[in-house]
């Protein structure tokens, strides 16, 4: 037992190296930045803009646009003549990003039953998501100042002007959601939950990596075959090799599902935000589920990594976890699993990696059957492949350089 802890001391200290830890930290920070960002513009979108007015119409109706636009803007500077593009250098000094230009004429253009034209002179910023949220804000400003018109010129009332009114009720699977349509419903789906197969995709990626890497700076500088020369059981070294990767893997799928977690809560305004939040222990199946899948995939890397010749190697033979982490990512971000035909869902699901992937979208579908399914299936996968290891680790492959075709496959994959 005092082999075990060592060469589980060994290993553990080996993949806590910053080489190895920090791709395991970045997503999660990248994923918390996502969801901070993205919360940050929806709530700079609901705010009030700050613009500046230059009314120029002496009438009723440009100084009613004017009352409106005040009342749902901040005005930073106001003026009733000028030259526009003079004017709104004056309006981004004092901090706005655009200028309302009511033109001479606008009062009798609507007196006449005509649209009337109103200048908006727009500063970005930034070519970002954040520099041109004003734009929306602004468009929102001006369709209430038309409403506002329009209330007054024609002397109907808001009901009249929308004189239908939809009450939306979908039916989700087994649910239904009072006051949300479908536009509202894919709309919060696809900003809540298409990144996260992305997310899986590289924690499977970065994990895989991390272990065959390692495993072929062992085979390059000849420590695995001292270590095996030495009066330790193999099982033991097997041993001590996946539980301290699974460690590391056990860290990684904590600090994802809090990361998909923080992100999901940036997004809980609305009845489909609502409609499709997950529960402490819906998280909590989908942190066993990434963890089964870890621990699959780390012995699996540990298997192809013992065919390393060195560490460029072992990049190589990252290839095909990344084949099978890249599918379930497409698949799933694109279409619906369940919904799939038989044979290209029986594939799919084949896959031990699809699984933490849909198990969100399931269990947002009260699905519960196929994600146990999936997280027994992800625990015979990972025992196959952790018994896989030890039998590889039992053999004679390691000292003797024999691996059969198999082996020379995965050579010439190296070439």
């Amino acid at each position: 037992m005092n082999h075990f802890w060592r060469l589980l001391w060994k290993e553990t200290r080996e993949l806590l190296r910053p080489r190895y830890l920090l791709p395991i930290l970045l997503i999660p920070v990248m994923f918390i930045g996502l969801g901070q960002g993205i919360g940050g513009i929806d709530d700079a979108a609901a705010g009030q803009p700050d613009i500046g007015i230059l009314n120029e119409d002496d009438g009723e109706y440009g100084e009613l646009v004017n009352a409106s636009l005040s009342q749902n803007a901040a005005v930073v500077y106001y003026a009733e003549s000028g030259d526009p593009s003079a004017t709104i250098e004056a309006v981004s000094e004092a901090g706005g990003d655009t200028l309302i230009v009511i033109p001479d004429g606008f009062t009798e253009r609507i007196q006449q039953r005509a649209a009337g034209n109103i200048g908006i002179h727009s500063v970005v910023r930034s070519l970002s998501l954040s520099g041109i949220t004003s734009s929306t804000q602004i468009k929102r400003q001006v369709d209430q100042a038309g409403t506002a018109l329009t209330l007054n010129v024609t002397g109907t009332t808001p009901a009249m002007l929308n004189p239908i009114r939809p009450e939306y009720t979908t039916y989700l699977e087994d649910k239904t959601l009072e006051n949300t349509s479908p536009g509202a419903l894919s709309g919060s789906f696809a900003t809540q939950f298409i990144f996260i197969p992305v997310v899986i995709m590289f924690v499977i990626i970065f994990s895989g990596q991390m272990v065959i890497n390692s495993m072929g700076a062992e085979k390059e500088n000849k420590t695995l075959e001292t270590l095996l020369t030495m009066p330790v059981k193999r099982s033991t070294i097997v041993a001590a090799k996946l539980i301290g990767s699974a460690s590391i893997g056990l860290l990684g799928a904590a600090l994802y599902t809090v990361s998909i977690y923080y992100y999901q809560s940036s997004f809980t305004d609305g009845a489909a935000s609502a409609a499709l939040s997950l529960g402490i222990v819906d998280y909590a199946i989908v942190g066993v589920s990434l963890f089964l899948s870890l621990v699959g995939v780390l012995a699996l890397a540990l298997v192809l990594g013992i065919f390393a010749g060195d560490r460029q190697g072992a990049q190589m033979l990252l290839f095909p976890i990344s084949i099978l982490a890249i599918v379930p990512m497409f698949a799933t971000m694109f279409t619906d699993v369940a919904k799939l035909s038989l044979p290209i869902r029986a594939i799919l699901l084949a896959i031990p990696f699809t699984h933490p992937a849909i198990a969100p979208k399931r269990l947002l579908l009260n699905d519960t059957t196929m994600v146990v399914g999936g997280i027994m299936y992800e625990a015979i996968f990972a025992i196959v492949m952790i018994w896989l290891a030890i039998r590889v680790f039992n053999s004679d492959r390691l000292v003797t350089g024999s691996s059969g075709r198999v082996g020379q496959w995965l050579s010439r994959l190296q070439q």
